[in-house]
């Protein structure tokens, strides 16, 4: 009886200590996501304030809290009328974003060129600079 006690207690521990570092897992997934979005606020107000200019932004431009942090490498870029905030991100990631911004068209995840999800079935080619598999925001700045 107290083998049996006991190899069900060593089971429990260990399903117990998956369930920790899926949790950890799932914190630093959730870390990522807000520090997108302290990110994208910070450069879309750059973006839309008159004074940006075309090309890539370095972080230094953009007024991000000063105790702020990149947890990821965070670009910024303004072309053609529209800024693009985008970094690399794992599929968690990306979708704890989205969800952040209740699921926003603005904000999606380049796939085969494109960004995912599409609006209505209409297609959004994104530039050639952007890796595929990165979160990517895109707002109109005209």
């Amino acid at each position: 009886m107290a083998a049996v006690f006991a190899t069900l207690m060593g089971v429990l521990a260990m399903m117990s200590w998956n369930l920790l570092e899926a949790r950890e897992e799932n914190r630093a997934a959730h870390a990522v996501a807000l520090n997108y979005a302290v990110y994208r606020q910070a450069a879309n107000r750059y973006a839309l304030s008159g004074n940006a200019t075309v090309g890539d932004i370095p972080m230094g431009q953009l007024a991000l809290p000063p105790a702020w942090r990149s947890l990821k490498e965070w670009k910024t870029r303004i072309e053609g009328g529209h800024c693009y905030v985008y970094g690399p991100s794992s599929h968690e990631e990306g979708a704890l974003i989205r969800d952040l911004f209740r699921g926003s068209y603005a904000i999606g995840r380049k796939d085969g060129g494109i960004m995912i999800p599409t609006v209505n079935g209409t297609r959004l080619d994104l530039p050639g600079w952007i890796a595929d598999g990165s979160v990517v925001s895109v707002i109109n700045i005209d």
